[in-house]
């Protein structure tokens, strides 16, 4: 059996196909590697876009609720404001009534201007 491998030109390929099988061997390993850092780089930029449409998702659902939350003020202030106004407004008429039931004066032209009670009715 020594003899077989005792030629150097049987041993020279015989070292050539070693160092073939091994360059392989490291070449397919180094490509699962590249594959295994891919699938990880890939699984962490999943990791992080899913982390970040969440934190966005959660942020935006906070603005959409104050702004709803705004909105419903913004109504409730509104129907205040306009019960404030329509209340208003019939002081104000109510006042006229009363200024226009008030004397016009002792009806032989001798008083002009405006009485106390007159002014105090007024309110502009």
């Amino acid at each position: 059996m020594t003899a077989l491998f005792s030629t150097p030109l049987i041993r020279l390929v015989l070292i050539v196909i070693l160092v073939i099988a091994v360059l392989g061997a490291a070449y397919i390993g180094i490509r699962e590697i590249r594959g295994m850092v891919d699938d990880a780089v890939e699984l962490k930029g999943n990791e992080r876009d899913a982390y970040w449409t969440a934190k966005i998702e959660k942020a935006n659902a906070a603005t959409n609720k104050r702004a709803a939350d705004q909105a419903a003020a913004v109504v409730k202030i509104q129907a205040v404001m306009a019960e404030q106004s329509r209340s208003d407004q019939q002081t104000l008429a109510d006042l006229r009534t009363k200024n226009a039931q008030l004397p016009k004066g002792d009806g032989k032209g001798g008083r002009c201007g405006l009485s106390g009670d007159r002014v105090r009715l007024l309110p502009d």
